[in-house]
């Protein structure tokens, strides 16, 4: 914590994880076990990293643990901090250890995500997720809703498949800053 701030910070640090050798290190938070619910209203104010191999991540999974289903509430790449993701992970039907998802990329042009502050939100209800970014929506699915109890995760990871490894232009200490996240649910 840092002036009210909450700071998940990636470091060029070797760390276990998952049974393996890491050239970095970097934090989650994440509910299981202490929060899950299905449907309500998920928020974060946050403000996201930049540099090549970052991805910060504010999403959910179902409770008890397994996957898919999964909902990103808001996805970035370090490298692209002008455009945001909106995803629905389910189940293939003939394979559940697999997923289909749907997925809106939304490029703002003008807005550099890392530079300031800014509001995510997904509203789940049966039948439909709404995602807004500063209280405006920008996506909507209707179809192949998950029906589970889910828990919140926010994390920051660094490298993989979809967002590469870090670079020389990569700063680090990264960090992803959170001013809150906030969950409610319909009575």
């Amino acid at each position: 914590m840092k002036d009210g701030i909450l700071r998940i910070r990636a470091e060029k640090r070797q760390a276990e994880y998952d049974g393996k050798m890491r050239e970095y290190s970097s934090g989650k938070m994440t509910t299981t076990s202490k929060l899950a619910q299905r449907y309500g209203r998920f928020e974060i104010r946050c403000k996201v990293p930049k540099g090549k191999g970052l991805w910060p991540a504010f999403w959910m999974l179902s409770d008890p643990p397994s996957w898919p289903p999964e909902i990103d509430i808001l996805e970035f790449l370090g490298h692209e901090t002008d455009r945001v993701y909106f995803s629905n992970h389910w189940p293939k039907p003939n394979n559940p250890d697999d997923s289909e998802s749907v997925t809106k990329e939304q490029k703002v042009r003008g807005i550099d995500f890392s530079a300031d502050f800014h509001t995510f939100a997904a509203e789940w209800e049966s039948g439909e997720i709404r995602w807004s970014q500063d209280g405006v929506e920008k996506y909507r699915v209707t179809k192949d809703i998950p029906d589970v109890p889910m828990f919140l995760l926010v994390n920051l990871a660094v490298g993989g498949g979809w967002s590469g490894d870090p670079d020389k232009s990569t700063v680090f200490p990264a960090y992803f800053e959170i001013d809150y996240v906030q969950a409610w649910k319909k009575e």
